[in-house]
Formats: structure tokens, C-alpha cells, sequence
């Protein structure tokens, strides 16, 4: 298939995409990504990219071309600004770069869904089918992160999700609890599938041993709980902090952070304040690549959503990713994501919001015996081959692209058909 593959974010940022593009190349299909030019999380452009520079890649053996981006900067403007500008842009250069013609379109959709018109742009002027991935419930986690209560502006957002939910040939959801969200739209059932997250090949259990070169990085005494992604509001930086206030007396207690992001400076001076800054280490971010040789310094990791409803129903990706490296899991969250690490016996859940909860569940885990944790993470690495296993993940994917691209074929054969149709004959 040649497929056109629709999202703001991809390599070098440090999304699933990347993987799911390698994944279709290597399964023989031709790729062409369609994305921003890189700057999450920071909300400038990574080093090396502009709106000028390298905006046509050839790469691992997919085409890449950068839309004119307007960095998410650090305030609500800048970032509606960026979430109003790439589905124009990518609309625009699709219709001047996209060479051959695609069978289909897929649109993967972290916030915001707003994406989703680059692909029906393309559907509407070619009549490639469009197939969705919702990896974030629109319009409620725009109402909450730009802060909108307006009853006008969320029925108009309303409006336009239901509008948008409605033209997808397919709609996949990362996580099953998405369902009902997308149903309430008049989606069809038929149209909604199941695509929860995966985690690269490289994620797999390894041993400190294996990566000495991360030794004098990460801390090698005490209790190491390692939060990796990331650090945003919707990560609820203040539960964590409040939680190892709690902790105070437990010097043995390290919060390894991996990572960066928009609310980074307001959760140092926050921890500075309360006189915490010994305790954290801040290590920023890595490659990809190089994550499970970060985890394997870890003693256990860490997950966390603020608790607000629409995050109830989502499975961040990092769970996935965790689990894939065996290791126990500790976390902060309601909901689905807190279901699954339940049901898979891969760690500890508390309730999002509570860090007096989360404060219990790090010192039973720092407290229980080390065979007891290294039970949790050959579960959570027993059920992440059993449910999450890049095979079956991508295999759904590829079955539903191929799926939709034969609904083109079938929209001809009926539009052929009814052109023949004699006036008057029987149908």
C-alpha cells in the first residue's frame, strides 16, 4: 500500500509514530509522513530544523515532509496557534508534495484532533480513505488544557469532534475505554477498533550490567523510582512533589526524572521551595533508544495523571513501554491505565491526586522484598506479551489500513453501478 502518514509529531520527537512508520516500511508498504517541523516538548525547534531547513527527508526508507510549523512556544496562544496551523499547512503541502498518489491515509492524533483535517482534505480532493488514531478524547482535553468553560465554545467544539469522528473510514482508539467517547458521536461500531500502544523492539528487561555507561548518571544508591517522559500539567508534577514531602524522612529515596517539558521550571522551583532539590535529580532527555538502558538503573518507575475524568480513560504510553522492560511499576493514575496494572500484577495503583496513596505505595514497594518486585516486573512483561507485542499491534493496523484503502475500490464499483443503472430499472 502506499500510505500517507498524517501527524505533528514525529522523529527525532520521541513518539510511537516513528515506530509504527518503520514497522509499515519494513512489512513492504510505501510511507510518506506528513508532520511539523520537531518541537515538542520544548516548544522550540530542535537543532538542525527550521522552517527552512531539512523540511524534505529521505529516511530509513520513508519519504518525510515538513509542514510550515509554529512552535508550541510556552503559552495557550502560542500552542492554539500551532494546533490551527498544521492541518492548513499539512493540507497544503500535501496537495503539492504527495508523489504517487495514496491508497490511504492515516492520521495519528495525540492532541489535536484538529489533524484530522489534513486527512479528510486529502479524501475530499483524491478519495483516499482515512483512517484515525485517537490517542486523546477532543473536545474535552482541549477544553481542560487551554482552560475553556465557555457552554458556546464547548458545544461549538462538540460540534466540530462529532463532525470530524463521523467522516473517518475507520477510527482506532488506544485504549478500549475510548469507546463510548466516540460512539456518542453517531460513529458507527463497525468504524471503531482497537489500537492500544506498543513499545519499540529495543524495549526489553536488561540488567545494570548491561548499560554501565548510564552508572555515573543515574544515581547507584538508594531507593532509585524513575519518572520517564513528559513533564507537563496533565502529569500532575504536584501530587509527585507533595508525595515526596511525605517522604521526607526517607533518605534512602531517590526521583530519578527523565525527561522534559512545559511545566519542568515551575515543578524545580516548587521542589526547591520546599526544600526537596536533594532529592530529585533531573537528568533531561535522552534518545529513545536509549531509555531501556536508563530503566535499567531504576529500582521502579513511575506513571502519573492528574486527576481529571477524560484522563481516566487513557493508557499512557509509557505504561506499555515499562512494562516491556520488566520493570515494577508504581503509579498515580484512575481509571483504565490503573486497571491494567492491576490486572497485570506489574505493580502498585493509587488514585490520581492523592499523594498521601501514592507516599504508602513507593514505601511498600521500597519495603517489600526484592523478589516480590521482580515478580511485578516479569508480570507486567508476561501481560505486555500477551496484549501489547509489536506484532499483534501492528498487525491490527495493518489490517485496518488495508481494509479501508479497499473501501476506495468498493466506492467506485457502486458509483460505476449506479451510473450504468438503467432509469427506472430494479435495484
Amino acid at each position: 500500500m502506499r500510505i500517507a502518514f498524517i501527524s505533528q509529531y514525529f522523529f527525532p520527537e520521541q513518539f510511537s509514530n516513528t515506530a509504527i512508520a518503520r514497522d509499515l516500511v519494513a512489512r513492504g508498504h510505501q510511507v510518506h509522513v506528513f508532520t511539523c517541523v520537531p518541537n515538542y516538548p520544548a516548544g522550540v525547534f530542535f537543532e538542525g530544523y527550521s522552517n527552512a531547513l531539512r523540511r524534505e527527508e529521505n529516511w530509513e526508507g520513508m519519504r518525510i515532509s515538513r509542514v510550515y510549523t509554529f512552535p508550541r512556544g510556552k503559552t495557550a496562544a502560542a500552542l492554539l496557534l500551532n494546533f490551527l496551523a498544521f492541518p492548513v499547512a499539512a493540507s497544503w503541502t500535501l496537495s503539492r508534495r504527495l508523489a504517487p498518489a495514496a491508497d490511504v491515509s492515516f492520521v495519528s492524533m495525540p492532541s489535536p484532533l484538529l489533524q484530522a483535517f489534513a486527512g479528510l482534505f486529502l479524501r475530499w480532493r483524491t478519495g483516499t480513505p482515512c483512517v484515525y488514531w485517537v490517542q486523546d478524547i477532543w473536545p474535552e482535553s482541549v477544553t481542560y488544557t487551554l482552560g475553556i468553560h465557555n457552554r458556546a465554545v464547548v458545544g461549538l467544539l462538540n460540534a466540530l469532534c462529532g463532525w470530524l469522528y463521523r467522516r473517518a473510514d475507520i477510527v482506532m482508539i488506544q485504549s478500549a475505554a475510548f469507546h463510548s467517547m466516540i460512539a456518542r458521536f453517531g460513529v458507527p461500531e463497525e468504524r471503531i477498533r482497537l489500537l492500544p500502544n506498543t513499545a519499540p523492539d529495543s524495549y526489553v528487561p536488561m540488567a545494570p550490567q548491561d548499560a554501565p555507561e548510564y552508572a555515573g548518571i543515574v544515581p547507584q544508591d538508594g531507593f532509585r523510582l524513575m519518572f520517564a517522559g513528559n513533564i507537563g500539567e496533565s502529569q500532575d508534577f504536584d501530587t509527585l512533589i507533595a508525595a515526596a514531602g511525605l517522604l521526607r524522612a526517607r533518605y534512602d529515596l531517590r526521583w530519578v526524572i527523565v525527561g522534559s517539558g512545559r511545566d519542568q521550571a515551575r515543578a524545580q522551583k516548587l521542589i526547591a521551595e520546599r526544600g526537596l532539590k536533594d532529592r530529585f535529580h533531573f537528568l533531561g532527555r535522552f534518545p529513545e533508544t536509549e531509555m531501556p538502558k536508563l530503566f535499567a538503573h531504576a529500582d521502579a518507575m513511575l506513571v502519573s495523571l492528574k486527576d481529571i475524568p477524560i484522563f481516566s480513560l487513557t493508557v499512557p504510553y509509557k505504561v506499555q513501554c515499562y512494562m516491556a522492560c520488566g520493570k515494577p511499576i508504581l503509579a498515580s493514575l484512575s481509571g483504565e491505565g490503573a486497571r491494567i496494572i492491576e490486572e497485570a500484577e506489574a505493580g502498585l495503583a493509587v488514585p490520581a491526586g492523592r499523594p498521601e496513596a501514592l507516599a504508602d505505595a513507593i514505601t511498600r514497594m521500597m519495603d517489600t522484598d526484592p523478589e516480590a518486585r521482580a515478580a511485578y516486573a516479569d508480570n507486567g512483561r508476561r501481560y505486555f506479551e500477551a496484549h501489547y507485542s509489536p506484532e499483534q499491534v501492528y498487525g491490527a493496523l495493518e489490517c485496518a489500513l488495508h481494509d479501508a484503502a479497499g473501501l476506495r475500490a468498493e466506492r467506485r464499483a457502486r458509483r460505476h453501478a449506479s451510473r450504468s443503472r438503467p432509469a427506472g430499472g430494479d435495484c
